[in-house]
């Protein structure tokens, strides 16, 4: 059995984003889990609930490669008990100015999500004016202007369907990651067919910068509810056309439709990338809540703090000669070589039908981050 039927109260018709929609998690159920049920519930973590996927009745799906947050659902009056969970890493915490993320020491060990509000813009050329005030908007249409000396007219599509998009973007989000040693999404048949069952219901938005038809950059993601976010951005990998900065004017025409659309936000989801800060006005600051276990803190101060790391090494050592804890030393052997393992490889769940997942981190460092950046 692939897919599911929805039981939550309202036949949950009120997700507050993407990732808690039936449709999404529908399809996360066909190409994730297929032959197996699935079914939407809600959870309670520290007295808010959240939506997630249970496969087979057992827990839920805690980390999906392309669910990149959890945000919290309504409460339903008359909803029934709802199982909890100690904990939930992923999750939003509500929306900050961008300025307040970037100098607040708050925030400085969280990972952000940065967006762009659009009700501070009652008109498209006043958020040009801020582009200006941030000197990346001259720059940026001097570039267009060389490029299109070269090669032609650049031909926006908002959703190009044309057979060569899917397979190209995959090739050189590839490349890139190779390149860069990074997780490569696309090496994962599963990660492929992802994106052809999102197309197959209506959820994708493909977009793309063309010249003369050759493809100068391409955006896959999706708008729902008035709010358009994304996954992945790659641009043509050719030599003579970085100095272009493909993947920004691809970005241009992107945010003057979400504008003109009455969009709510352009969100560009989770990952810190100096383009992404060029363009945000704010930012979801993505974290824990609920209960963190010991081995949760410790493992988070030996990937922070060189020296905690070292003195933990010390201790493992010491405990390795006293057979009396010989737990203890097997306890310290198992959280420092996972902390060090970390560093080498993605955290990989291969407990979900055979298909391999990123973790938050994982995909705020695979996804999204392959524009030409200038500082501010």
């Amino acid at each position: 059995m692939s897919g599911f039927t929805s039981t939550l109260p309202n036949d949950g018709k009120d997700p507050v984003n993407l990732y808690t929609s039936p449709e999404f998690l529908d399809v996360i159920a066909k190409v994730y889990f297929p032959a197996q049920r699935c079914v939407p519930r809600d959870y309670n973590v520290a007295g808010r609930m959240f939506r997630l996927l249970t496969v087979n009745g057992r827990q839920p799906v805690l980390n999906q490669t392309f669910v990149d947050m959890h945000e919290p659902v309504p409460v339903h009056p008359k909803a029934p008990q709802m199982p909890s969970l100690p904990r939930l890493s992923g999750v939003s915490h509500g929306i900050v100015s961008l300025d307040d993320f970037k100098h607040n020491p708050e925030w400085n060990h969280w990972m952000g999500a940065p967006t762009i509000l659009w009700d501070r813009f009652p008109a498209w050329s006043d958020y040009l004016k801020l582009l200006t005030q941030r000197r990346v908007l001259a720059e940026d249409q001097r570039r267009l202007r060389r490029l299109q000396d070269v090669l032609g007219p650049a031909e926006f599509t908002l959703d190009d369907q044309a057979d060569d998009v899917l397979p190209t973007c995959y090739a050189w989000k590839s490349a890139r990651d190779q390149a860069l040693a990074r997780p490569d999404l696309f090496a994962s048949a599963a990660n492929r067919h992802f994106f052809s069952a999102l197309r197959s219901q209506g959820l994708l938005h493909a977009s793309t910068l063309r010249a003369d038809g050759t493809l100068l950059a391409i955006w896959l993601g999706s708008i729902y509810q008035g709010r358009w976010t994304g996954w992945v951005f790659a641009f043509n990998p050719a030599s003579a056309l970085n100095k272009y900065s493909l993947g920004r004017q691809l970005l241009y025409p992107m945010l003057e439709h979400s504008h003109r659309a009455g969009h709510r936000e352009f969100d560009f989801s989770i990952g810190m990338e100096p383009y992404k800060l060029h363009f945000a006005t704010h930012v979801r600051p993505i974290g824990t809540i609920g209960d963190r276990s010991m081995a949760s803190v410790m493992s988070q101060l030996l990937k922070k703090q060189p020296w905690a790391h070292e003195q933990a090494r010390t201790l493992r050592s010491w405990l390795a000669r006293q057979p009396a804890v010989d737990h203890l030393h097997k306890a310290f052997d198992l959280l420092i070589n996972r902390n060090e393992t970390a560093l080498l490889v993605p955290h990989a769940d291969t407990d979900r039908g055979g298909v391999k997942q990123l973790d938050h981190n994982d995909r705020a460092n695979s996804a999204g981050n392959d524009i030409e950046s200038r500082s501010l």
